[in-house]
């Protein structure tokens, strides 16, 4: 383990991370709201906590191997949920506890999107920023930001997307990682631009356009209002966020493929085909479900947005999607399940590997009924390996068991059971909004502190898409229990 470069590395990372204290720092100084020295007091702390990492070991500059790669992922964003909440506890509003901060750090950073702050609107407009800008930063992966814009990292940098760029798989656009990773920035930049402008042509404030373009782009579902998208009651204006909503949910890596060879490289990709469906089919099955509760065009309305909200694991709300029947629950509850795609800003498992698991199980149908039949699993033109088949199911299973989980330690808390494996589901999914008492209208306050520890959790391991975590932990075990062994074998001597 190199110990000596993780450090080195984490601190050049917190480093870099002190620097985003410098735009909310600005907005409070033209706003004037009060909070100006809790982000400048935020800058010198974790830069000063970073220089401590750094400076004992910044002349080391061996190579990481990929377990390093894993742990740095998995300390950094740990390490960045905990210093990104030290603004949101210096200011005097809103009055956070330690835990309360670092849940909306977390939360913020994971682009899960639930909060537990009680009167959003009057929030100084540098916090609201501030809280917008940690999701967009998330969106995408800091990480990714630092091979992008520190060359002289010195380190293998694929092993560090391969660990932290959304999705199952990290696509490699070009040959050099670096250039991937500033591509990757630059697409993101430009998407967050382009739907700040269309929010701002279609009525919007530039503050509240900024803001919602950086929670839209990178799914992560905040926004200055405490009514979300319902505050504007506006159709172009959610017109406007599902485009951007359904373009963020998808592929940026086939963004970038259909930028360079034309629009063809989408109709090339099943998953895409897939993502759009899901979202149609949830659309269709809601506006089913409520056309006898709603009025036919709210009915549409209400739908068509939840569906691409919540088929792209964003979390905005135009309505309180609570009151509706359990069947549009269930309805809601699957795309929470499944989220965006592979090498997107959404959480969730990712339509590739519901794809896998549906070729996966019909293979195994047509395996019970021919028994020596060799049938390979394929995705197009693609053939599906065994042992990346069997990882997909590995993933999968161990995804819906932290759900099940997490919603029966939130349900011995006393959550009721709606809201604890409704809140599982959207905190291991990073989506926000969950159902019964944490709906869109509510906060995650309804859960006792306890059970925001264990959320916040989720959300960590949901960004982390479980394995480097995971991977983590089984390394830690066998650590302790070789420990244990040499104790036995030295007792016996």
């Amino acid at each position: 383990m190199q110990y000596a470069v993780i450090l080195r590395i984490l601190g050049i990372l917190l480093i870099l991370f002190s620097f985003t204290m410098i735009p909310p720092l600005v907005i409070s100084l033209a706003y004037d709201d009060g909070s100006l020295m809790s982000f400048v007091l935020a800058f010198l702390i974790i830069l000063s906590i970073g220089l401590l990492l750094w400076l004992p070991v910044r002349n080391n500059k061996n190579d990481l191997r990929l377990r390093d790669g894993f742990i740095i992922v998995v300390l950094f964003w740990v390490g960045l949920g905990l210093t990104g909440s030290v603004p949101l506890l210096l200011s005097s509003f809103p009055d956070l506890s330690p835990t309360d901060a670092i849940f909306e750090s977390i939360s913020g950073l994971t682009t899960t999107g639930a909060t537990i702050i009680i009167g959003i609107d009057n929030l100084p407009k540098s916090i609201l920023f501030y809280r917008h800008e940690l999701q967009w930063l998330g969106g995408m992966g800091l990480v990714v930001l630092a091979v992008a814009v520190l060359p002289a990292l010195g380190i293998g940098g694929l092993d560090l997307i391969a660990s932290e760029a959304p999705g199952p798989t990290a696509d490699r656009l070009t040959l050099r990682v670096r250039d991937t990773a500033r591509q990757l920035w630059l697409l993101y930049g430009a998407i967050t631009c382009a739907v700040g402008l269309a929010l701002f042509l279609v009525g919007m404030s530039v503050f509240d356009a900024v803001t919602h373009a950086f929670t839209t782009v990178s799914t992560g579902g905040f926004s200055p209002h405490a009514d979300s998208i319902a505050y504007f009651d506006s159709f172009p204006i959610e017109m406007v966020l599902m485009i951007g909503m359904v373009y963020s949910g998808a592929s940026f890596s086939i963004h970038w493929h259909a930028l360079r060879q034309g629009i063809g490289a989408y109709t090339r990709v099943s998953e895409i085909r897939w993502y759009l469906l899901l979202i149609a089919g949830a659309f269709g099955m809601l506006v089913w479900v409520n056309h006898g509760e709603l009025e036919w065009l709210q009915s549409l309305r209400e739908s068509v947005f939840y569906a691409v909200s919540l088929g792209s694991n964003t979390g905005f709300g135009n309505s309180d999607f609570v009151l509706w029947m359990p069947a549009a629950h269930l309805t809601l509850l699957v795309l929470m399940l499944v989220g965006g795609m592979s090498g997107s800003t959404a959480g969730g498992m990712k339509v590739l590997r519901l794809q896998v698991i549906f070729r996966y199980s019909f293979r195994e149908l047509m395996r019970a009924r021919h028994p020596n039949a060799v049938i390979p699993i394929r995705m197009g033109r693609t053939t599906i390996e065994e042992q990346i088949a069997a990882k997909v199911v590995g993933f999968v299973l161990l995804y819906l068991g932290l759900i099940v989980v997490g919603g029966v330690v939130l349900s011995g808390m006393g959550v009721d059971p709606v809201t604890a494996f409704s809140g599982s589901v959207s905190a291991l999914g990073n989506v926000g909004p969950a159902l019964g008492e944490a709906g869109p209208t509510s906060n995650f306050l309804v859960f006792p502190r306890s059970g925001r520890v264990v959320l916040m959790m989720m959300m960590a391991l949901g960004r982390l898409e479980l394995f480097p975590a995971m991977l983590m932990l089984v390394a830690s075990l066998r650590g302790l229990s070789q420990m244990r062994r040499q104790r036995e074998v030295g007792q016996l001597r």
